[in-house]
């Protein structure tokens, strides 16, 4: 009876050690998430923003060297891309927060960009 104990111990023991390390992500390291943003900015923002990040004159602002990419707190460019802005739609229902913080960790250093990189947890 014992025997059938332990086995059963050993078993649960197993299941919850199992459950807890699939459940448990690591948070993405910014080299991840810049590449990640990448093809994020390939997909939904090139055709705007140019593969370059110039931009288009006078209609789609340039990302490259843009002083409010690189802010400190990104909280204004994350609301842009959440809400939208001008004639940029809001992306709240088609990327993820994932998607959110990757594509802007990439936007915020290329093109001679540097600043921080965007943690999925700031995307609310």
């Amino acid at each position: 009876m014992s025997r059938v104990f332990i086995l059963c111990g050993t078993l649960m023991l197993g299941l919850v050690l199992a459950a807890c390390t699939s459940h448990t992500e690591r948070p993405p390291n910014g080299q991840e998430l810049y590449t990640y943003g990448h093809s994020i900015y390939f997909e939904y923002c090139a055709e705007c923003h140019q593969t370059d990040g110039t931009g288009i004159p006078n209609i789609v602002p340039r990302l490259k060297g843009n002083p409010i990419v690189t802010l400190e707190d990104p909280s204004p460019i994350i609301e842009t891309v959440l809400y939208g802005q001008g004639s940029m739609h809001a992306y709240r229902s088609t990327l993820t927060p994932d998607d959110i913080a990757a594509v802007l960790t990439y936007i915020r250093n290329t093109w001679g960009n540097h600043a921080v990189p965007v943690s999925p947890k700031q995307i609310q």
